[in-house]
């Protein structure tokens, strides 16, 4: 294997795990509004959600 396709296959690889990791991050963050939206928190005007506190001890 030359250096040339040694190169490319690097940077293809590379350029692989990055569509996933920004796939996997959008996904996640709908994942967390739909369980928000399934739990009933409204957002504020902003259109902000509220963090959740953890519940009294």
């Amino acid at each position: 294997m030359d250096a040339f396709r040694l190169i490319m296959t690097v940077v293809v690889l590379a350029a692989i795990v990055v569509l996933i990791l920004l796939f996997e991050r959008r996904r996640a963050k709908q994942i967390e509004r739909d369980l928000k939206d399934q739990v009933g928190d409204p957002p504020d005007r902003e259109g902000r959600r509220s963090p959740r506190r953890p519940p009294p001890r």
